[in-house]
């Protein structure tokens, strides 16, 4: 369940991404009272720069300043998720299309893990396909999903 800061954080940080062409991923709020940190990761349909997550970054800050909605010392972090973090967002699925991934889901109380190249999405469903056979999985029924990095040959 997200936190009130997040929530807060959300309706704050949503227009200034916007306004950079990239979209919301996930926020993190951790850390004690006197000490928060704040991790925001942020992505965009061709990618995100490191000057575009210093731009969301300077413009958040300011709006924070301005609101004072975090009391005391934080850190804010912006950065893009990266492949350590599993797909959250439709949008996400959209752009990695063609590439090698690893879901796990849910099939009737039964977890499924599978490999394959994430072949489509649609609005409910993503399709991935594996040697042998392909595996339209419901989008709701996804715990996570991770893109496997590949190596070019040369």
């Amino acid at each position: 369940m997200p936190s009130i800061l997040a929530e807060k954080l959300h309706e704050i940080v949503s227009p200034i991404v916007e306004r950079c062409n990239a979209f919301l991923v996930d926020i993190v709020v951790r850390g004690e009272r006197s000490s928060k940190v704040v991790e925001l990761y942020v992505d965009s349909d061709k990618g995100i720069s490191l000057e575009e997550c210093s731009l969301i970054s300077r413009e958040l800050s300011t709006s924070l300043d301005e609101t004072n909605l975090i009391q005391g010392r934080y850190r804010l972090d912006v950065s893009s998720p990266g492949l350590n973090r599993p797909l959250k967002l439709l949008r996400q699925y959209q752009k990695n299309i063609g590439r090698l991934c690893k879901v796990t889901w849910m099939n009737n109380g039964v977890k499924i893990v599978q490999e394959g190249i994430l072949e489509e999405t649609r609005q409910h469903t993503i399709l991935i396909s594996k040697s042998g056979g392909k595996y339209e999985i419901q989008f709701n029924d996804i715990v996570e999903t991770y893109i496997i990095p590949q190596m070019k040959h040369f």
